[in-house]
């Protein structure tokens, strides 16, 4: 199923909504956890978050979650 917000490309005008779903991404991962997703971490860092990165760190706690609640030692 296609989504109508997910773009070919992920280029993000200066003052533009930063909910473009890059091309790739898990369909659980929606333009409104994005956007969250950016607003959270925003303030941590200098230069501006890309939808991206925020793609990044959305996939990386989700495996650093399936890891801690697997129960399994390291």
């Amino acid at each position: 199923m296609a989504r109508s917000n997910r773009k070919t490309d992920c280029k993000v005008a200066e003052g533009a909504q930063t909910g473009i779903v890059p091309a790739g991404t898990p369909d659980w991962i929606t333009a409104e956890l994005i956007e969250k997703t950016i607003l959270v971490w925003q303030p941590y860092y200098e230069a501006v978050l890309t939808p991206e990165e925020a793609v990044t760190m959305i996939q990386s706690v989700g495996r650093l979650y399936q890891a801690l609640s697997s129960g399994a030692s390291p």
